[in-house]
């Protein structure tokens, strides 16, 4: 009786390994390229307006999270200036 891989082991390869784990770190550099190069997303509570409504929607005010401005600094960039900054 031979013995018979299992499908998902036999995917999983030295190769492949190497391959998606590339793959991320080129994903990774790309995400901190754009970083550099546009450094503000849109505000997540806002969407981008810079206005945070009442309940009832009668008036508005400043976001409190980007206060007023719309945009916020993402994530990457912020771990580029940490580091850049040391």
């Amino acid at each position: 009786m031979s013995e018979s891989v299992p499908p998902l082991l036999a995917l999983v390869t030295a190769g492949s390994v190497l391959l998606l784990a590339s793959l991320a770190v080129v994903l990774v550099a790309l995400y901190l390229a754009g970083c550099r190069i546009w450094p503000y997303a849109n505000c997540p509570r806002c969407t981008g307006s810079g206005k945070s409504g009442s309940p009832t929607r009668k008036s508005f005010r400043n976001c409190p999270r980007c206060k007023g401005t719309g945009r916020r600094i993402r994530l990457g960039r912020r771990l580029l200036d940490r580091h850049s900054n040391r």
